[in-house]
């Protein structure tokens, strides 16, 4: 690794740098994606490339204004290689495309390194190799493809033009290191190489890294000797005679491209076409909307007790300004929240690279699939849903996509399709990453787990085997490599989702495929709630999951196979009691009401004894392991200081909730 490069940007410059440095990493990826289908093609899609030039050269700009050398040279070897392709002069092969890309890693490498105070990764032997695949072909040489190679090491004619302006004594070195300086005086390599040219024939021209520092170093065969050398020097470039040509890389280093898999995460890429808002100012923003909820609720809170004796009528004007607090409260929680949004797309958008540099390890084809990239979620929650995205697309390409030749025999195509899905399901975003490979057979799931000597589940059920995946070190193999193995890809995603009081499912059918859905909260401060009560126990539901209120009584209630549920429609509902899911005692009121709640998976009934009205909550994720129950999602406070706690409406659906004890109805009491 190279040395760290200093920061000396004020801090609100060095935010902006970085914020647009990702928005131009996050061009460039998309660039290429499109880009993979000009792959063997005459000529290339030239918008696409036009695009993907103008979003490096913009990184090469701002990476001169803050001083990252390091990636202003990546960008600029980057945009020499795609100059070949826009002028025609080569054919854009796989290799050529992984080089693009292997490039676009690099930067952000740089960019992660320059953010987090680290060394800088090492980048001649990369530099080098993209060099070599910029030089330019023999006149009788056919148009070449762009791909690595050694062409500039043993091209004759070009070992021939140096050795004769060597023999006349017109072959020079010319030696730039670009700074923010020189940049600001409109002094950078493309205006070096300008000048150059016009001073003789550029031969070869070499980025060489100096610890934190870039230097562009040209052999040059000139007409004449350089007359005025304090000319050059003013503008950066040291001009001394060339004795010896310059040390040509190895064969290996022209030819190494950086394995994607193996360039660690970049930061999280800002999204683009937006206002860049600094994510601490929103926290700040969000907790103050937070303590207003919570004045708003200890107000009305006031309210209904003073409401109870004298002066009542001299309340009507704080009832209003209540209203008209909870008004502008509800607007800026929204408005907060839509600034807090962007789209799924920015973690999408890197499932490719790590499918295809798993496929180059591999015989096995894989076409992605993207559904619902628009989907907008919390800011917050695309950083902390990486890393648990990357291990189940991983997952799906290691343990549930078969070798072409299996999949033929099965009847399937050879290309197997892994789907990455995003929607919103009222106030929670639901995230599914299927793939159509061999499924998770539940038998060979058991029987691992019992060799690992785990706790093995009383059923093989989808939720049993889950929880067994999910398992700290479990794993269906014995040796690992960088894509599966450890035993810790799993338990990574559990957790996170649990961290972010969501829910991870799992549904998989042996050779059909495997699916894993993770539901999350769409943001994670406020929600609007209905406020319930059932024998002195007040309760929080969430209002995205509420779709029916009904009257219902203790008569209505009936028992299907050992289940409680009521007429609902043409049909029954299985219910769940408020009371009963806490195991409350009390007499039972005649007259209930029955909230039906929906979620992807069904429906269901909750019974309960009152309905108090709707709220706006600050929520708080329970944490505590040993607080976490199946049927609570979080917890909050009505103004009152008493903790409420907040029903989770898609465990109730998913039956995750044991059946209580049922009530005995009147006639049974008789």
């Amino acid at each position: 690794m190279s040395a760290q490069i200093p920061c000396d940007l004020a801090p609100e410059l060095l935010d902006e740098f970085f914020a647009e440095a990702d928005e131009h990493l996050t061009g460039i990826r998309e660039a290429l994606i499109q880009l993979e289908a000009s792959v063997g093609k005459p000529e290339p899609d030239a918008r696409i490339l036009e695009e993907l030039s103008l979003q490096i050269h913009s990184f090469k700009g701002i990476s001169a204004i803050a001083g990252l050398a390091p990636g202003e040279a990546v960008a600029h070897a980057a945009e020499d290689l795609l100059r070949v392709l826009m002028r025609g002069k080569a054919v854009l092969t796989r290799e050529g495309l992984e080089s693009l890309a292997a490039a676009a890693q690099k930067l952000e490498q740089v960019v992660a390194a320059y953010r987090l105070r680290q060394p800088m990764p090492e980048l001649a032997s990369f530099l080098a190799n993209l060099q070599q695949q910029c030089a330019p072909p023999s006149p009788s040489a056919a148009a070449p493809t762009l791909e690595p190679s050694s062409t500039s090491a043993s091209d004759p004619l070009l070992l021939a033009k140096i050795e004769a302006a060597k023999e006349r004594g017109l072959l020079w070195k010319y030696s730039f290191s670009p700074s923010r300086e020189l940049d600001a005086q409109g002094v950078n390599v493309n205006s070096v190489r300008k000048r150059l040219s016009s001073a003789g024939e550029i031969l070869t021209g070499t980025p060489i890294v100096h610890g934190t520092a870039i230097t562009f170093e040209f052999l040059v065969a000139t007409r004449e000797a350089p007359a005025d050398l304090s000319a050059w020097e003013a503008q950066g470039i040291r001009v001394q005679p060339a004795d010896q040509l310059p040390a040509q890389p190895s064969p290996d280093a022209l030819t190494a491209t950086p394995s994607l898999g193996e360039v660690e995460s970049s930061p999280f890429l800002a999204p683009s076409h937006v206002v860049r808002v600094d994510l601490k100012r929103l926290d700040e923003l969000m907790r103050i909307t937070s303590e207003l909820v919570i004045h708003r609720s200890r107000l009305d809170a006031q309210l209904g007790r003073l409401n109870g004796g004298a002066g009542r009528t001299d309340l009507s004007g704080v009832h209003e300004v209540s209203i008209n607090l909870g008004r502008s409260l509800r607007e800026l929680r929204e408005a907060i929240t839509r600034v807090r949004l962007v789209p799924v797309a920015e973690i999408f958008a890197r499932m490719p690279f790590v499918v295809r540099d798993l496929a180059r390890q591999t015989q096995k084809r894989v076409r992605l699939k993207f559904e619902g990239q628009a989907t907008a979620i919390d800011k917050y929650l695309i950083e902390r849903l990486k890393d648990p995205l990357l291990h189940l697309v991983r997952n799906a390409f290691s343990h549930g996509v078969e070798p072409p030749q299996e999949r033929a025999a099965a009847g399937k195509p050879e290309e197997a399709t892994i789907e990455l899905k995003a929607s919103t399901v009222g106030d929670s975003v639901v995230i599914q990453v299927r793939d159509d490979g061999q499924g998770i057979d539940p038998g060979a799931i058991v029987q691992r787990a019992a060799k690992l000597g785990l706790e093995l589940p009383p059923t093989a059920d989808q939720e049993s085997i889950l929880k067994i995946l999910c398992a700290t070190g479990f794993s269906t193999r014995d040796d690992a490599d960088r894509a599966a193995g450890r035993g810790v890809g799993m338990a990574v995603v559990s957790a996170a989702v649990r961290d972010l009081g969501g829910h991870l499912a799992l549904e998989s059918t042996p050779g059909r495929g495997t699916q894993f859905t993770l539901r999350l909260p769409l943001t994670l401060a406020i929600a609007e709630t209905l406020i319930v009560s059932a024998a002195g126990q007040t309760c929080a539901v969430p209002q995205s999951f509420v779709t029916e209120i009904l009257h219902a009584t203790e008569d209505q209630v009936q028992m299907v196979n050992g289940i409680e549920v009521i007429p609902f429609r043409a049909g029954v509902l299985p219910i769940v009691r408020l009371s009963g899911l806490f195991r409350l005692g009390g007499a039972a009121k005649p007259q209930r009401y029955l909230l039906v709640i929906t979620s992807e998976r069904g429906s269901v009934g909750l019974l309960t004894e009152e309905v108090l009205g709707r709220r706006e909550v600050v929520v708080s994720a329970l944490r505590d392991p040993l607080t976490r129950v199946p049927a609570v999602s979080g917890a909050t406070e009505l103004g009152d200081g008493k903790p409420v706690l907040i029903l989770d409406g898609a465990a109730l659906t998913a039956g995750h909730v044991r059946p209580p004890e049922r009530f005995t109805t009147p006639a049974e009491r008789n």
